[in-house]
């Protein structure tokens, strides 16, 4: 009983705290260095598959990278072959990054993104999944 409270107070904490991440987003760049970092990225997902599921498989996978996703949502096409990141110029190294690790070669600029975000992608049946680190490697041994 008493860990499931813990659990559940958890939980609480953790859904509260995301909320409050959307609601008021932190800046993403700091005065004092102007540069845009991974961490620092505001990204929309848009699965461009039949794959289900596939946009929010991305997002668990880049927010593990400190990646703030703000949207997952349908393409308005399912049949795109390759995956492209659509960036702020302004933010070439933090894109460049984010591609290596979601797996995107197709990379570009986009300057008329809302103020506070830094990129958009667009999934394709050429991500790689599931992405390695999401490889279950759990053997069971004797």
């Amino acid at each position: 009983m008493l860990f499931r409270s813990i659990t559940s107070s958890v939980l609480s904490n953790y859904r509260e705290n995301r909320i409050q991440a959307i609601l008021n987003p932190a800046p993403t760049q700091s005065a004092d260095d102007g540069v845009v970092t991974l961490d620092k990225m505001v990204v929309t997902i848009l699965n461009g598959t039949n794959r289900e599921g596939l946009g929010t498989r991305l997002a668990s996978r880049l927010e593990t990278f400190g990646v703030f996703v703000t949207k997952i949502d349908n393409y308005k096409k399912r049949n795109i072959d390759t995956s492209e990141l659509l960036y702020r110029p302004e933010a070439i190294e933090a894109a460049t990054k984010l591609a290596q690790v979601a797996g995107i070669q197709k990379l570009t600029p986009y300057p008329a993104f809302e103020a506070d975000e830094f990129a958009t992608i667009i999934t394709g049946y050429d991500l790689p999944e599931p992405f390695p680190e999401q490889i279950d490697d759990t053997s069971v041994s004797p």
